[in-house]
């Protein structure tokens, strides 16, 4: 279900109210007239029950504000550490925007590409998703960091997790996305490997925020 922009970014209050500042509802006054206005319309998708005044989101509800949630968030740190964007107010209001396009599916390629992050540039938690248990559960047997591979081992890429966003910028520039082939050549004295038809260099700092899947 593709909910409008406006009953999204209500969804996001209520959820943060409910869920982070743990109170039990919303009243109805707390809202702006606009906002009211579409009230009936969540009702009828069984998003909130409203109750003398009283804003509550049912079981859908809450599964729909937590994924908003979720977007914003990702959205937030891929602005912040890929696109290298500054200033709080500017990263809010353009995620904000930018949460709203991203879909079921492009998240979890956004949450995959950043390492399936758990908080936010301000420290807030990003729920987790589909795809950050199947990482987790796939990390167990298969996913293991570049530092790790013998030379002339290969796999695809599983993630990159660093906390600089100037080095997620030069891997992405290689060509260093999720799924994509990557093979070892040496680990000394640096780490050099082969993607595609290209060799590239890094030392064993950056080679260990590399995650790649061995494939059999």
């Amino acid at each position: 279900m593709e909910l409008n922009n406006k009953i999204e970014e209500i969804m996001e209050n209520l959820w943060i109210k409910t869920q982070e500042m743990h109170e039990d509802y919303m009243k109805t006054d707390a809202l702006t007239l606009d906002d009211q206005s579409l009230l009936e319309e969540m009702t009828q998708h069984n998003l909130i029950i409203i109750e003398d005044c009283k804003v509550r989101l049912t079981t859908k509800g809450l599964e729909e504000g937590r994924d908003v949630i979720r977007r914003h968030r990702l959205a937030e740190l891929l602005l912040t550490e890929v696109l290298d964007v500054k200033g709080d107010d500017f990263i809010h209001d353009t995620a904000c925007d930018f949460e709203h396009l991203i879909r079921k599916g492009i998240d979890e390629k956004i949450c995959t590409l950043l390492g399936h992050p758990e908080v936010c540039p301000h420290g807030k938690p990003i729920p987790a998703g589909k795809c950050c248990e199947k990482g987790f559960e796939e990390a167990d047997k298969s996913i293991i960091p570049l530092t790790s591979l013998k030379p002339e081992q290969g796999g695809k890429i599983a993630y990159i997790r660093t906390k600089e966003s100037k080095e997620l910028q030069k891997l992405m520039a290689m060509g260093m996305l999720p799924g994509t082939p990557i093979h070892l050549i040496r680990s000394f004295p640096s780490y050099v490997f082969r993607l595609g038809y290209t060799q590239f260099a890094v030392d064993r700092q950056i080679a260990h925020e590399i995650f790649v899947r061995i494939i059999d």
